[in-house]
């Protein structure tokens, strides 16, 4: 199936309040601008510099997420082209996106490790810690929670991880913190994201086809 036919598949199931990530890594600005001719707006990288080539040559028209571990000596190449950076894990981290922001805030998502597939992000017993931190930052507007299960061949397995998150971010709104944004769900997933309140979901193979062998699908 084609690009257009594959979106059109996905955002027919997706209610309006859901963003829809077209997870574009590895990929090339072609199949970016054949998702853009569809309709796509939301395009999410996960490699630094080519977040940075990519959307130079891609141009106006999508709006960037970036979606994987973050090191601080690329924060350069992502702030002022990424729209929101959803794994934020740790208030260093925080503090350089705020720095290169300046007077424009980049949004963030703090992302929370919920298992050993996932090398980066906090632990959820200091996730809202960390989000009462960064929120005073300047440069930075705390959004919300992201999160990446653990690898099952269930997409039902990856449930109990996202009613966590979805648990996580009741109790912070209940304290106050503006974590209206949950990005949580992949290709085989998204589903089962959208039962426990995903408002974002991220999704590569199921709209680009499969990636080359070495390539996790998201």
């Amino acid at each position: 199936m084609s690009i257009a036919a594959n979106l059109g598949g996905i955002t027919a199931r997706l209610p309006p309040s859901v963003t829809l990530i077209a997870v574009s890594k590895t990929r090339p600005a072609e199949a970016v601008r054949e998702a853009l001719a569809a309709g796509q707006v939301h395009f999410g990288e996960n490699y630094a510099q080519e977040l940075r080539d990519k959307a130079d040559e891609v141009g106006k028209g999508p709006i960037w997420h970036f979606i994987g571990s973050l090191q601080r000596n690329k924060v350069k190449y992502v702030v002022g082209r990424a729209s929101l950076i959803h794994d934020v894990d740790s208030f260093a981290l925080a503090e350089e996106i705020g720095k290169r922001s300046g007077d424009r805030p980049t949004g963030i998502l703090v992302g929370v490790n919920m298992g050993e597939s996932q090398k980066s992000g906090v632990a959820p017993a200091e996730a809202l810690e960390l989000c009462k931190a960064v929120m005073a930052l300047p440069g930075v507007r705390l959004r919300g929670l992201m999160t990446i299960p653990p690898a099952t061949d269930d997409p039902e397995g990856a449930a109990p991880c996202f009613a966590e998150l979805a648990d996580l971010a009741a109790r912070g709104r209940a304290d106050g913190l503006p974590l209206t944004e949950l990005s949580m769900g992949m290709s085989h997933d998204w589903p089962v994201a959208l039962r426990h309140g995903a408002t974002m979901i991220r999704v590569g193979t199921a709209i680009f086809g499969a990636r080359a062998p070495r390539e996790p699908a998201t």
